[in-house]
């Protein structure tokens, strides 16, 4: 276990007074700067346990202790220092603090050294120090009348820093005192209007008016105050500091704000001065930071600020703010809270696009998004049912806009009004990406001694927001993307033509910082480091060193090209029309910048556009054949190797090429979506090259398990190898016509008929796979950076094994029934039995194994949307597979022969059944339906408290996979129906022979969809998790635990979180921890640093205990009681611990251990955190469980 700050304590106050005494002033000071971060972390560290402290040799009280006794060192040396530069180290090292709840017995003692300086002060500077030193110990002084009073006495000082000093010491007593608050409230506004105070006094009064907003009757009466000064006879200087202290605190009170507000108007009139209109400006934009509240006066703030913007005296800048505000109001959820009519956002339409060609950028990017979000605003008024991203043809006009023909918000209603009004926003986006290429490229000024001109950090971020705000068109409005594509191949070829005219080079580190924003995400851990494109590209023969100015823009606008089709490729209607845009697009690349197609992003594009143009000739001929469902099953065809062939033509090309970085990451795409043959063969090439690096295994592991899915592929179309390896060994251009690869003829690839025989072939598959697995677990380190790989593999390599299970029972009753005597009827029911028993095995497996992959999500906090859908999408087919396999024989009503097949206990049809309910899309309301006819009555009562995901159908296999579930539930119900008939042992052997075959069709059809890797795959780093230290209470067992027999353990717990709080964006409410042993069986759950940690057995065991935490961490955020299950041996208890900034928390637990005989347990557990929002995440346990011993 790391120390803790507790266990430093007594070496920190040690170190804090030896520095002291030194009789170098340097040294004094060093001292200083380290003790006071120690100070605020003993003061910020929980309490800390009996049992814990004296682990670590320590009293419990100790850190508070010392805590203490250095800040009364502290201020024992701010008393006696002969030199004002000492008290200002303390004083700054001791103001991030300010306010920190000190953790004091006695504070008197501290606060009377330090009054004692201030009464023995004999210059201003060492009162003002003194003043400065009582508001960073806040905290111990704001209820010390004596302190008070000498804060107040400061404020009448005639020095203008002793004031300014005694300010900033009775704000921070304001954070923390009520009636102080009122007091100081009423000697600030004494100041600010007394006709003696200096003009640095007035302001730092002024500031002080934001800090006084401990209660909001506080912020009300000093907005009351502030507002009586803004309407006296004080400057406009002092007027708009006040404005904008009064708006810091009106934004934290809802009923405060629209008075603010209205205040903040009035002052924006001709009659008010230019500064006075920019702070009132700037404090709206303050205001609206964050939140728009309800606001009835919105048109208004319309109307006022429309009058500024046309005003064409008022400067620039200031329009600026008054766009950043618009455009704050028009982002409101619902805009019928806004109270703002069309005619208004005409105007506000007409003024913006008046500045699409203004000289100022900020300006013309303002005037973009405000257009944008005025037309987003009426799409929601027009469609307020829908929301936007489901947009697809909505129009821009408004009815309720009357004579307004020629600005973006037509009343006309025709579809070419609305292209226009697209075409409009395009071509000015367009135009800036390209206006801002010729400056770089023409720009002399930035040129170095070398002729080189370096990319600014601010002009690649104006290309970033541009190509952002398209993507918030087409997201917003997806009809818009086929324009778009036809935007970005005129700029491609502008890019292309400024390239070549202007063969300007830049600096290397500046491009690959901008070329690919998401490469730096491929840096997380020394590994990536390592095989990220400064290797894989070293051996390329372009050099790499110097690139040109629109190198950067060019890939860039691939990238944007491939988002946006990914975002468009969602919603079927706009999917299917844009594979004549892509392909249009990619065109365009190969003849105006053939160097770029040996990239990365020009693969995936070609593949988006070969991927799309498939789905829609097979949507197409579904419809000329008179089928008329929504979606093509586009994963049921060998379309694929159609997308194969494509791949491999460009993956090709850039082994050839030796362009490794870009082959990988081609790869990795490919394993994306589960063309393997293509990602074995660049693994293959990779692997080779970089056999001897540092991370060559990584490369080995990858082409096992690529090589074991292809052989699994190819079970089923055994064909398909002689297709693929003819196109490996074919030689063709790339320029030739990439969509020429035959569509047709895989239709007629010749299919395995049957799926018998596969055991051996898919246990040959499994080894590799397993083998695959062990590479990692070799060359893993101590800080388990293959973590998720290593579960991923082993969670495959688990569905591979129970597959050759479910294959050998369909091969050991495949064959036909043959007519049976009566007396063989009783054989029958026993084979019956078996089969059924051999099944209901199986299902209960595969039922866990789709709990695991929701454990898998769950454990990572940090995985992208993407990866948790394909995680999602492989517990969904896991479940649905276990309720085929469980329902597929049905023999309720066969005669009772003999004994009813005996099931196991933790097995039953409604967990199953439930477990796929959960999983299933509520808005179907006709597979919801069906599933339920198979529930009983008590069934519907089922409350399951375990985590599941849901699978997103936003993709062509989710989709695929969601029509595989719809046919399994149809067919299972059929056969339900026709089981009800069967009255005799014949009967039952025909139902049994049926209901193999249709376990069969369901499984072919599953083994057809392709598998794929998450990108979180590709992510190597660290996982999150948890580190659990458990400490007997009993403070005679330090070095052990135990406990009497008969007795139970009473354990203290020191939780710790590790990458959580740095890597995520959850904000952690509360934590808590599961502990659990068993007197029988025990648990052999190890942590991920464990030598001893196998996550083929441990698996089960981890979703065994986190579906009891989380049914526990239910009942505790609802405040009630749940009951244990009675049948199980396992002893539980459970922990919860309050989120620390320190990243530990500290808590205690009873485990009833007191039927257990003498011996030693080993105690596993497992954590959670819960966040603001009650969402749950599952926290992995980076360490063993602590072994106690019953005596």
């Amino acid at each position: 276990m790391e120390s803790i700050p507790a266990a430093s304590a007594m070496d920190w106050s040690i170190d804090l007074d030896k520095g002291l005494r030194s009789r170098h002033l340097g040294t004094r000071l060093k001292a200083l700067e380290a003790a006071a971060p120690r100070i605020r972390d003993l003061a910020a560290s929980p309490a800390v346990p009996a049992a814990v402290a004296s682990a670590f040799g320590v009293l419990p009280a100790e850190p508070r202790i010392f805590a203490e006794t250095m800040l009364l060192r502290l201020a024992t040396e701010f008393r006696a220092a002969a030199d004002d530069s000492v008290r200002a180290r303390i004083v700054r090292a001791l103001l991030p603090a300010q306010g920190a709840a000190w953790a004091c017995a006695e504070p008197d003692q501290i606060l009377r050294k330090v009054a004692a300086a201030h009464g023995a002060a004999g210059t201003p500077r060492a009162r003002e120090l003194a003043l400065r030193m009582f508001g960073c110990l806040a905290g111990l002084a704001k209820d010390s009348v004596h302190v008070r009073s000498l804060v107040l006495s400061g404020l009448r000082s005639s020095n203008a820093a002793e004031v300014k000093a005694a300010l900033f010491a009775a704000g921070c007593f304001c954070k923390l005192s009520e009636d102080f608050s009122y007091i100081t409230l009423q000697v600030v506004a004494g100041l600010v209007i007394s006709p003696t105070s200096e003009a640095q006094v007035i302001m730092a009064a002024i500031k002080t008016f934001s800090k006084l907003d401990c209660t909001l009757a506080v912020i009300r009466r000093v907005h009351e105050v502030g507002k009586q000064m803004v309407l006296g006879n004080l400057e406009d200087v002092f007027k708009a500091e006040i404005l904008f202290a009064l708006s810091r605190l009106a934004s934290k009170s809802i009923v405060l704000f629209g008075d603010q507000v209205a205040l903040l108007l009035s002052f924006l009139g001709h009659e008010s001065s230019l500064p006075m209109r920019t702070m009132v400006l700037k404090s709206l934009c303050f205001m609206f930071r964050r939140n728009t509240f309800y606001l009835p006066g919105a048109s208004t703030v319309l109307g006022t600020l429309l009058q500024l913007i046309d005003d064409e005296d008022f400067p620039l800048d200031c329009k600026c703010y008054a766009f950043r505000i618009l455009q704050k109001i028009l982002c409101v959820k619902d805009p019928s809270t806004l109270h703002i009519n069309a005619s208004e956002l005409s105007k506000l339409a007409l003024a913006a696009k008046r500045f699409l060609h203004c000289s100022s950028w900020e300006m013309q990017y303002n005037a973009l998004e405000i257009l944008l979000d005025i037309f987003f605003c009426f799409l929601k008024q027009t469609k307020p049912h829908q929301t936007i991203s489901t947009l697809e043809s909505s129009s821009f006009s408004y009815t309720g806009c009357p004579g307004i023909s020629d600005n973006m918000l037509s009343t006309h209603e025709e579809t070419s009004e609305d292209e226009r009004s697209l075409n409009m926003i395009l071509t000015a986006i367009v135009d800036n990406i390209i206006s801002l290429a010729n400056q770089l490229a023409n720009c002399r000024s930035k040129q170095v001694p070398t002729g080189h001109i370096y990319v600014s950090s601010c002009d690649l971020e104006k290309y970033r927001a541009l190509f952002g705000l398209m993507l918030k068109l087409v997201s917003g409005y997806p009809s818009a993307a086929s324009a778009a594509f036809d935007k970005v191949r005129c700029l491609m070829k502008e890019l292309a033509q400024i390239n070549a005219s202007h063969y300007s080079r830049v600096a290397a580190s500046c491009v690959e910082s901008s070329v690919e924003p998401a490469a730096g995400t491929i840096k997380a851990s020394c590994m990536e480091t390592d095989t990220d494109k400064a290797n894989l590209a070293s051996t390329e023969s372009c050099s790499k060193k110097q690139s040109s100015v629109v190198h950067d823009l060019i890939l860039c606008t691939l990238k944007f090209a491939n988002v946006c089709h990914d975002m468009c490729h969602k919603t079927s209607a706009s999917s299917c029309n844009l594979h004549h845009s892509v392909k249009s697009l990619t065109e365009c690349v190969q003849q105006n910048a053939s160097q770029y197609c040996s990239t990365y992003e020009f693969f995936r594009l070609i593949m988006c556009a070969r991927i799309s143009w498939s789905t829609c000739k097979i949507r197409d001929g579904n419809k000329g054949s008179g089928d008329s469902k929504e979606h093509p099953n586009i994963f049921f065809t060998p379309v694929w190797i159609a997308h194969e062939s494509c791949a491999l033509r460009m993956a090709k090309m850039l082994t050839r090429k030796q362009s490794y970085w870009e082959a990988y990451r081609s790869a990795m795409y490919c394993c994306h979506e589960g063309l393997w043959f293509t990602a074995s063969f660049v693994f293959r090439k990779v692997s080779a090259a970089f056999e001897s690096s540092a991370f060559g295994f990584w490369f080995k592991s990858l082409l096992l398990f690529g090589a074991g899915e292809l052989e699994m592929k190819l079970l089923l179309f055994p064909s398909a190898i002689n297709k693929l390896v003819g196109e490996l060994n074919t030689e063709k251009d790339l320029h030739e016509d990439l969509y020429s690869v035959e569509t047709d003829v895989d239709h007629t690839l010749a299919r395995s008929p049957e799926l018998h025989g596969y055991q051996e072939k898919v246990t040959g598959i499994c080894e590799r796979t397993c083998l695959a697995n062990d590479v990692l677990t070799s060359n893993a380190c101590s800080d388990r950076e293959f973590f998720f790989q290593r579960w991923f593999i082993s969670l495959r390599a688990s569905f591979l094994k129970i597959l050759t299970d479910v294959l050998d029972i369909l091969n050991a009753h495949s064959s036909a029934p043959k007519d049976i005597s009566h007396h063989e009827s009783s054989s029958v029911a026993i084979e019956n039995n078996q089969v059924l028993l051999a099944l209901t095995n199986c299902s209960l497996r595969l039922s866990d194994l789709a709990k695991s992959y929701d454990l898998l999500a769950a454990s990572h906090g940090d995985m992208d949307h993407e990866s948790f859908t394909t995680i999602a999408r492989l517990a969904f087919m896991c479940s649905l597979l276990s309720f085929c396999t469980a329902f597929s024989v049905d023999f309720s009503n066969v005669p009772g022969s003999s004994e009813p097949c005996r099931l196991p206990e933790s097995f039953s049809h409604e967990s199953i059944l439930q477990d796929l309910h959960q999983r299933v899309d509520r808005n179907d309301s006709q597979v919801v339906s069906q599933l339920r006819q198979f529930m009983s009555v008590s069934s519907f009562e089922l409350d399951s408290v375990h985590f599941s995901t849901r699978m997103n159908m936003s993709g062509n296999l989710e989709k695929d996979s969601y029509s595989l579930f719809k046919f399994a539930v149809a067919s299972l119900l059929r056969a339900r129906a026709d089981a009800k008939g069967v009255t005799t042992g014949e009967d039952a052997l025909h139902h049994l022979h049926r209901g193999m075959q249709l376990l069969s069709s369901i499984l072919r059809r599953f083994m057809e969809l392709p598998f794929v890797l998450p990108r979180h795959f590709f992510s190597v780093r660290p996982c999150l998790g948890t580190e659990l230290f458990m400490f007997d209470s009993n403070p005679a067992n330090k070095d052990r635990i135990s406990v009497p027999r008969g007795f139970q353990l009473s354990l203290t717990l020191c939780l710790k979180w590790k990458r959580v709080l740095e890597r995520t964006p959850i904000r952690i409410a509360k934590l808590y921890c599961i502990l659990a042993t068993s007197p029988s069986s025990p648990l052999h759950i190890a942590g991920t640093r464990s030598k001893q940690f196998e996550m083929r057995r441990t698996t089960s065991e981890m979703v065994l205990l986190h579906s009891k935490l989380l049914q526990h961490a239910k009942s505790d955020l609802r405040k009630t009681s749940h009951k244990e299950n009675s049948h199980t041996e396992l002893v539980a208890a459970f922990a919860c611990f309050k989120p620390a900034g320190s990243g530990q928390g500290f808590s205690d637990c009873l485990l009833d251990v007191s039927s257990f005989p003498r011996g030693e347990y080993q105690i596993a557990w497992q954590a959670c955190c819960v966040d603001e929002n009650s969402r749950c995440f599952s926290l992995l346990p980076l360490n063993d469980g602590a072994v106690f011993s019953v005596q």
